[in-house]
Order: C-alpha cells, then sequence, then structure tokens
C-alpha cells in the first residue's frame, strides 16, 4: 500500500513539474511573439501559428492560414500598429490535455497611431490562445483578441 502511495505522489510531481516547464514554455512563446511584434516582423509573428492556425483581431477581422495571418500582420503594421509596441500581463493557463492549453492574456499596445498619423490612446484588451505542441513545439493553433464590453443596458455613474 505504501509502494502505491509512493508511486502515486512521484506521477502527481513529475506531472506537475511537467505542466511548470511547459507553463514557461508557453509564457516564453508569448513573451517571443511580442518581441516580433514590436519589431513590426509579421512574417515571425505569423511563424508562431500552426500551418492551419486562425486568427481573429479585436476589429473582427479573421485570418485563416499562417499566409493569411502574415498578409494581415503585415498590413497593420504598415499602419496604425508601425512602430508600435505590445506588452502582455496576467498569463493564466488551462490545460486542456498534456499538447493543448488555453492561455487568457491582457495585452496592450501602446504607440498607435490614427488614420491621420496622430497619436492614438493605448489599447488594452484580452486575447485567448489555443496553443498546441507539435514536434516539441508550442504553437498557436487559434488566438481571439477582443475588449470587454460593460452589460447591456447598465447605468453609466
Amino acid at each position: 500500500m505504501r509502494r502505491l502511495f509512493l508511486s502515486v505522489v512521484v506521477v502527481a510531481l513529475l506531472s506537475t513539474s511537467a505542466f511548470a516547464a511547459d507553463d514557461r514554455a508557453i509564457k516564453d512563446r508569448i513573451n517571443e511573439f511580442s518581441a516580433a511584434w514590436n519589431k513590426d516582423d509579421a512574417k515571425a509573428m505569423a511563424g508562431f501559428f500552426t500551418e492551419d492556425g486562425s486568427l481573429i483581431n479585436p476589429f473582427a477581422v479573421e485570418a485563416h492560414g499562417r499566409d493569411e495571418i502574415e498578409k494581415l500582420f503585415t498590413k497593420e503594421h504598415s499602419q496604425m500598429f508601425k512602430g508600435s509596441t505590445y506588452t502582455t500581463s496576467d498569463i493564466k493557463i488551462q490545460w486542456i490535455t498534456d499538447d493543448v492549453a488555453l492561455a487568457d492574456v491582457t495585452g496592450n499596445i501602446t504607440g498607435i497611431k490614427g488614420e491621420d498619423g496622430s497619436a492614438a490612446p493605448a489599447f488594452e484588451h484580452h486575447v485567448s490562445w489555443l496553443w498546441v505542441k507539435k514536434d516539441g513545439k508550442w504553437q498557436t493553433a487559434a488566438a481571439r483578441a477582443f475588449q470587454f464590453s460593460g452589460k447591456p443596458n447598465e447605468e453609466k455613474k
């Protein structure tokens, strides 16, 4: 009985440590994405997605497949997001399986330019990333960026 108990404890500890390592790996990938954003590197940003990945940005523009995602990032980073800075905080990871995880992230973009080239306010938003482990590497299968809104018919105080 004692041997069974110790076996269960060892397996639990190994599983927790494996998830902790993968938590770190996913957080590192999110930081790498931010670095690519901050360099306006659309190809590198799209490279975080699986070949058939999908993206819906906070403006409801959809891109399906890595090539479309790269085109969307290229367009955005030649206009309003050119030279902008992307930061993340409050990264929470929920495990679906050993090789699938959902990461909820608070993002903030500063240095945005309006259509006339004037400075736009910072854009705080939320991103739900679906990460999958393929060939030992974490990639994004889907990302959904959005802003939270108030409740319908909620009175402003």
